[in-house]
């Protein structure tokens, strides 16, 4: 098959006049176009850093001001679904990610769907089973084998990896982090989504401390950042994603560079639940992985890739430290997948990397691709 692209997504950035040959879904030649190009751009297919399918039947139902009460709000609406609805809401995000040009997600699996949906659409990636401890912190070891049951399950169901996974500091045991942190394979873990987060590590105060106590944890102030509490668990290291970084410092910053972890920014939820606007540019300047995800419906809104990034590109802005939309563009493809640790996600001879077309005319610039792309204009190659 040779594409004949008026315009190529390589490595971020919009190269014009190349033709792409493809055989058997590898990429065998990249050369000058020798015909008249066709009315599309060809990109990388997009790779969602950070997912939650099941909260797509949340969308327009959960409206809290701040981040801790969504929380509050969000685990009530939960209470109320079936679980068939829930596996339903998996498909149509499942669907829907496929429509808006993504082909790899990490997803965040509470309960039972994801594994299936993935695969009935045809997306690969990798499933955490969350794992929340909260009620069960004095004797976790039940609800751990019940979560390392239903990750079994979902591999069973979708031959996709899925693994016990702790959803954050302040809905998990200590004893608990401590067991998934030390042990081999990947972890994404939600990490200073919020200043609430800090509060509890730094000072034991805030609304996550007291929701602690309510439960019955003994709560003691560590005077470490989330970063630094997790680095002393084990979880600093390549193959951990921390979900957000909203709320890091400099010393959190140079820590993360220095252990190999990656992060998955979430603009349009991070901007929904007013957390603090992540620190992406210095994140990229100091060499650490970053992926784009769209997390939940129920945050973030309509499950759509290009708004994803037209966020990213805004909040990067009122922040004061403004990406470069071929910055973006590479957190959407190649260094999203990169910071998944997936290789080769870019046309380039050898690659199989999904590809689709974006059927946006006269386009000359990563940001116009951003602020004028929708999945309407998505076709699959």
């Amino acid at each position: 098959m040779l594409l004949r692209p008026y315009a190529c997504v390589i490595a971020g950035e919009i190269r014009f006049g190349v033709e792409v040959e493809v055989i058997d879904g590898v990429i065998t030649r990249l050369g000058i176009q020798g015909g008249v190009p066709d009315d599309y751009i060809l990109c990388p297919a997009f790779v969602n850093a950070h997912s939650h399918f099941e909260y797509r039947g949340l969308l327009n139902r959960v409206h809290g001001d701040d981040f801790f009460s969504w929380i509050r709000e969000i685990s009530a609406a939960k209470s109320e679904q079936e679980m068939a609805e829930v596996a339903h809401d998996c498909q149509i995000a499942a669907e829907e990610n496929r429509g808006t040009g993504v082909a790899y997600v990490w997803e965040h699996s509470d309960r039972p769907g994801s594994g299936h949906a993935m695969k009935e659409v045809g997306l690969d990636g990798v499933l955490f089973q969350e794992l929340i401890t909260f009620r069960e912190h004095a004797s976790p070891g039940l609800k751990f084998a019940e979560i390392h049951e239903r990750a079994a399950e979902q591999y069973r169901q979708s031959g996709i990896p899925a693994y016990v996974n702790p959803h954050s500091l302040y809905t998990v045991d200590h004893k608990s982090l401590e067991r998934v942190g030390f042990r081999a394979g990947p972890i994404s873990i939600h990490c200073a989504e919020s200043r609430f987060e800090r509060d509890l590590t730094v000072h034991g105060s805030g609304p996550f401390a007291e929701f602690q106590r309510a439960n019955g944890w003994d709560v003691v102030p560590q005077g470490l950042s989330p970063v630094a509490v997790l680095n002393g668990l084990g979880y600093l290291r390549p193959g951990t994603q921390l979900v957000h970084c909203c709320d890091v410092d400099e010393g959190d910053l140079e820590r993360m560079a220095r252990t190999g972890v990656s992060v998955a920014h979430c603009p349009r939820s991070n901007h929904a639940l007013s957390c603090p606007i992540a620190p992406v540019k210095r994140m990229l300047d100091a060499g650490i992985p970053v992926g784009l995800g769209m997390d939940s419906a129920a945050s973030s809104g309509p499950i759509d890739f290009f708004e994803e990034m037209r966020c990213a590109l805004e909040m990067s802005r009122r922040r004061g430290e403004a990406l470069e939309g071929e910055e973006i563009l590479w957190m959407a493809t190649g260094g999203g997948a990169r910071s998944l640790r997936v290789p080769n996600w870019d046309i380039e001879v050898g690659s199989r990397v999904p590809l689709i077309r974006i059927a946006v005319d006269d386009c000359y610039s990563a940001e116009e691709l951003i602020e004028r792309g929708s999945p309407g204009d998505v076709s699959w190659v």
